[in-house]
C-alpha cells in the first residue's frame, strides 16, 4: 500500500511540475499555449486546482492555495517515512489509498497469529490528548495509531470520552489519536454503547465505487462512544461523520 502510494504521489507532483513548466513556455511564447494549459492558468488565477491535476490526485474540495499545502504536507509525512521507516502513528490523511493501508495493518495481524484475515476487524479506542497510559512515540504492539481525522456535526469531550454537541457555529472538531486494534469478528461486543461513524475524504460524502472495488470517498467507520442519554439516531439525524480533510 505505501509503494503504491509513493507512486500515485511522484505521479501527481510530476504532472504538477510538467504543466507549470509547460505553462511557463507558453507564457513565453515558446510553445503553443494547449486547451489543457490555457485551464491550469485559468484554474490558478482563480485558486482552484487544475482538472488536469484532479485528475491524477486524491479527492479534496480545498481551493488550491490549502491544496497545495496539503500536498506537502502528504509530501512530507512519506518522505520522513521513507528516510526514517514507519512512524509510530499514522497522518491518516496522508494516504492515497487509504483501504490498502487498512488492509495491511489486519493482515500484519492474520500473520502474527495465524488467522485467516477475513475473520478480522477492527475494534477502537480514543486515546485522550492529556493521557499519560500510552506512549505514542512508539507503535503499539498490535494494530496501528491514526491521527488527522475531523468530526463534522459533532465534538469529542476528552474528559468524558464521549462524543458531545457541538459548540454554536462551529461545524469541525480535530480527533484526537484512535488505536486501531484487529479483533476476530467473534469477539466483537455488541453490548458496546457506541455510535457507529462513517469516515470521509472529503466533505462532499459521496463517491463512486473505484476499480479496486472501494468508494473513492468513504473510509470505513469507526465506532466512538456515546453518553448514556444518547443513540445512534441522536447522531445519525445530526449527519455527524469524521473527515480526513476539511473543505477550506
Amino acid at each position: 500500500g505505501s509503494v503504491r502510494c509513493v507512486q500515485e504521489t511522484d505521479k501527481l507532483l510530476k504532472t504538477i511540475i510538467s504543466s507549470l513548466e509547460n505553462l511557463i513556455k507558453a507564457i513565453e511564447g515558446l510553445i503553443v499555449m494547449s486547451v489543457e494549459l490555457e485551464e491550469v492558468f485559468n484554474k490558478v488565477f482563480d485558486n482552484q486546482v487544475p482538472m488536469l491535476w484532479q485528475k491524477v490526485a486524491y479527492p479534496s474540495l480545498k481551493p488550491l492555495g490549502s491544496w497545495i499545502n496539503n500536498f506537502v504536507h502528504r509530501l512530507e509525512f512519506l518522505q520522513k517515512w521513507i528516510d526514517h521507516g514507519a512512524p509510530p502513528t499514522f497522518w491518516l490523511p496522508g494516504f492515497f489509498f487509504t483501504q490498502s493501508f487498512l488492509t495491511g495493518t489486519l493482515q500484519n495481524y492474520a500473520r502474527k497469529y495465524k488467522i485467516p484475515i477475513d475473520t478480522l476487524v477492527f475494534d477502537y479506542q480514543v486515546i485522550p490528548n492529556d493521557q499519560q497510559e500510552i506512549d505514542l512515540t512508539r507503535p503499539p504492539s498490535d494494530g496501528c495509531y491514526i491521527y488527522g481525522l475531523y468530526l463534522d456535526g459533532a465534538k469529542w469531550n476528552d474528559n468524558e470520552m464521549v462524543l458531545d454537541e457541538p459548540e454554536p457555529k462551529k461545524l469541525n472538531y480535530e480527533v484526537p489519536h484512535i488505536w486501531l486494534i484487529p479483533i476476530e469478528q467473534s469477539e466483537v461486543d455488541k453490548n458496546k454503547h457506541v455510535y457507529e461513524c462513517p469516515v470521509y475524504k472529503t466533505a462532499r460524502r459521496a463517491g463512486t465505487l473505484s476499480t479496486t472495488g472501494h468508494s473513492t470517498n468513504y473510509v470505513l467507520s469507526i465506532n466512538l462512544p456515546m453518553a448514556n442519554q444518547h443513540d445512534q439516531a441522536h447522531w445519525i439525524k445530526r449527519g455527524v461523520a469524521m473527515l480526513t480533510q476539511l473543505s477550506d
